[in-house]
């Protein structure tokens, strides 16, 4: 047999075969005899990778009706251990395959159709391989479901399986008068993960993501996109993401110092035009409220009015966007008693050391007997009832303004709130009592609003992208 050391030798050898088939000889069996034997010959020494030639330890291939195809992938994923998904139809090809390729073969029959099949064979065998195997799926051969199929699986489980690589089996040119490739022009192509390459698919899922209030996790993404695609402005929306995250987690500090970073950055040239720029009026005065919540929280001074404002309203966003009713009762508690010891504080008043005349403890006394339609003890130090009951006894406009029935309907769930399981007790807060408490929380927000003519919105900034605006 004639040596073929590179594809170029097989120039002459395909010349004669198309002479051969002219001179009306059946192309399949002068393809066999002619041809294959020296492509195959070439690609066991030396096969056709592109951009270069990896080691794989396992290989996972369609079959189809023309078995070639297959055999060059086998041969160029060099793999250990081959797996062959294969239909009725191409049973018939797997003895011929293992004799080309030299290599045991582990066949796995599948509908032609069943997309759900292939991904649930390859999944089997991806499953008791350590994460870091170098794995290729091949999607030359087969049906267009199970290439389609098999792709699929590959991009998906490249997530989890770091070195895996679909891979194709493509040729340069195409003998038209033969409807064969031309031998000598194929190649085994390792294709690019989309996801990597282009990030789009990362773009949607980390969306999808921030929009749920995933923020870590929306970050990940975005921080993954800049090492994939090398765009620096996929870092803004991970620090935006990072910011949101600080902030719901009550780290006021990074949550600013997030904040401030992303406001310096889209000042730049660079990112002038950056879609996020288009949110900068809203990004601006969340971060000026950071600023006011941290100012608060440093000097722990009740009077930094805005900085109550800006924690409270805080909690109560985090309370109707908590689902786990403890959680939920917790933050709504936690935002009505700060915006209770605001208003104790304008009258120089602390709950721990309310510093009681004997008029102020009689009147106490009274109204707390009027709330709870009983006798009522005044104690060294005030509850939230109590402080409620006080600040109605100073005058207090807000709680002056509430009715008595009011009052009385917030008394079960503020004397329940130590018996909450997340406080001293055992009790999982109802989310009828929840309402009332975050009620009367947000009462006391919209004064403390209205006074300060500060309505901040603490909604998480729309992301835009590049080339598209989000509705």
């Amino acid at each position: 047999m004639q040596t073929v050391n590179n594809p170029g030798d097989l120039e002459p050898i395909w010349q004669a075969y198309r002479e051969a088939v002219r001179a009306g000889g059946n192309p399949h069996t002068l393809y066999r005899e002619m041809v294959w034997p020296h492509l195959l010959a070439l690609w066991r020494t030396a096969p056709q990778v592109y951009p270069e030639r990896r080691s794989f330890r396992v290989s996972i291939h369609t079959l189809g009706t023309s078995p070639e195809a297959t055999t060059l992938a086998v041969l160029g994923t060099g793999a250990e251990e081959v797996y062959v998904l294969h239909t009725e139809e191409t049973r018939r090809h797997l003895d011929q395959l293992e004799a080309d390729a030299n290599r045991r073969v582990y066949p796995k029959e599948v509908h032609k159709s069943d997309v759900a099949q292939i991904y649930q064979q390859v999944y089997e065998i991806l499953k008791r391989l350590p994460k870091d195997t170098p794995v290729a799926l091949d999607i030359t051969s087969g049906t267009k479901a199970m290439s389609a199929g098999l792709a699929a699986v590959g991009f998906f489980f490249r997530r989890h399986y770091s070195n895996l690589q679909v891979v194709y089996v493509d040729n340069e040119e195409y003998d038209q008068e033969l409807r064969r490739p031309k031998a000598g022009t194929e190649r085994l192509m390792i294709l690019p993960n989309p996801h990597e390459a282009v990030g789009e698919v990362d773009v949607l899922l980390a969306q999808e993501l921030y929009e749920k209030g995933d923020f870590t996790g929306a970050s990940g993404y975005f921080s993954g996109l800049v090492k994939q695609t090398g765009r620096q402005e996929y870092v803004l929306y991970a620090t935006l993401s990072e910011m949101y995250g600080a902030w719901w987690a009550l780290k006021f500090e990074e949550a600013l110092r997030k904040g401030k970073s992303l406001l310096e950055r889209l000042g730049n040239d660079p990112y002038l035009l950056h879609p996020l720029n288009r949110q900068r009026p809203r990004l601006q005065a969340q971060v000026e409220l950071l600023e006011e919540a941290n100012r608060f929280l440093d000097s722990k001074d009740l009077g930094q009015r805005r900085g109550v404002l800006a924690v409270a309203a805080t909690l109560l966003h985090l309370s109707e966007e908590e689902e786990h009713p403890s959680l939920k009762a917790l933050y709504a508690y936690r935002a009505l008693e700060l915006l209770l010891q605001e208003r104790l504080h304008r009258h120089g008043r602390r709950a721990e050391d309310p510093r009681l005349s004997p008029e102020e403890k009689e009147a106490l006394g009274q109204e707390l007997a009027r709330i709870l339609g009983g006798e009522a003890r005044v104690g060294d130090r005030l509850g939230l009832l109590d402080v409620m009951a006080f600040l109605r006894v100073l005058g207090d406009p807000v709680l002056k303004g509430m009715s008595l029935q009011e009052v009385q309907g917030l008394k079960g769930v503020l004397q329940a709130r130590n018996q909450s399981l997340l406080v001293h007790g055992l009790e999982v807060p109802t989310e009828k009592e929840v309402g009332k408490v975050a009620k009367g929380a947000k009462g006391l927000l919209r004064a403390l609003q209205d006074e300060l003519r500060l309505q901040p919105s603490l909604e998480p900034a729309p992301l835009e992208f590049w080339g598209r605006r989000e509705e």
